[in-house]
């Protein structure tokens, strides 16, 4: 039996790997991660601070021996809220001790949970290592990237990119069914543009994959593309068709909003929202999709997923 060490088991991303993992007969072992907090304001600073945690990884590489792979899904994902020391601690610092308490630990490889946020407002995701952050958030993980790209071959090191995530449990999932369901409902243009919008699921089943394929996945993975466009998105969640707003002035008002978001990271996350739901996001298609993996869940599971939303909604005003 595989066994896959997962650092991050009960939050969000991670809870769904292991769920994956667990149901394709895999060793599932939970490990709990540090807490930790980092002032590093480059890749070669933080790189630095970690000389000073070799405790830490210590500690990391007693809990990780024997595991074949590693999955770091410990992050903090709140793109508006935390302040900049715990997220490079949890994003950057963290990602780093643990691929070299996996090179001691003998671990042959290591699946890093990053974000498609590292290559911010490009035309098109994909798979390189260029990284345009345009936030905290996005930047402690492009940071984490760099870390771990910085120390070699061993383990071998994937730098998994999720695009925008949704499940029921997360706050952004339940706003952007709210906002499909009312009168705001709205897209720039044609509303054709693709959306990197994908669902949780599906997000655990394609890092399980990763982490148990028998052959050696490449340094960076994109998660596939599940076919959406801006306004077929706000279709299957709100059952109507959004309104079409002007591409011009769509456009100015985010624009608007990224200048303020220049001086405030939760301005900034908002307004990187927003941009997705009015005019969405290409990506190439990558490793998995080349690979002919599919996603196991579609189009019922969003309805369903803004089913259950509404219901909740419903509950909170009868109590």
């Amino acid at each position: 039996m595989t066994s896959i060490a997962v650092l991050g088991a009960s939050g969000f991303v991670g809870s769904a790997v292991s769920s994956h993992l667990r149901q394709c007969g895999a060793d599932v072992r939970v490990i709990r991660a540090p807490r930790l907090v980092a002032a590093g304001t480059s890749a070669d600073a933080i790189i630095e601070e970690a000389s000073a945690y070799d405790g830490v990884v210590t500690d990391l590489t007693r809990f990780l021996r024997g595991a074949h792979c590693v999955v770091n899904a410990a992050t903090l994902a709140d793109a508006t809220g935390p302040a900049w020391r715990a997220l490079c601690g949890a994003n950057a610092l963290l990602p780093l001790l643990v691929q070299r308490a996996c090179r001691r630990a003998g671990v042959q490889r290591l699946v890093h949970v990053s974000s498609a946020a590292v290559q911010g407002r490009v035309a098109r995701l994909d798979e390189s290592p260029n990284l345009f952050p345009f936030s905290a958030y996005s930047r402690s993980k492009a940071f984490g990237e760099e870390c771990l790209r910085r120390l070699g071959s061993r383990p071998h090191t994937v730098l998994f990119r999720p695009t925008s995530v949704h499940g029921p449990d997360r706050s952004v999932t339940r706003s952007l069914a709210r906002f499909a369901a009312s009168g705001l409902a709205s897209v720039a243009g044609t509303g054709r543009s693709p959306t990197p919008q994908v669902l949780l699921g599906n997000v655990g089943a394609a890092i399980g994959y990763v982490a148990v394929c028998p052959e050696s996945p490449p340094e960076i993975v994109l998660q596939p593309s599940e076919g959406l466009t801006t306004a077929g998105l706000l279709r299957i969640l709100g059952g109507k068709e959004p309104r079409h707003l002007p591409t011009v002035l769509a456009r100015s008002l985010v624009d608007t909003a990224g200048g303020i978001g220049a001086r405030s990271s939760r301005v900034a996350g908002q307004a990187r929202r927003l941009e997705m739901v009015w005019f969405g996001q290409a990506q190439a298609e990558g490793w998995l999709a080349g690979k002919g993996w599919r996603a196991p869940l579609g189009v019922q599971a969003w309805q369903e997923l803004a089913g259950a939303v509404r219901s909740e909604d419903r509950r909170g005003t009868s109590a």
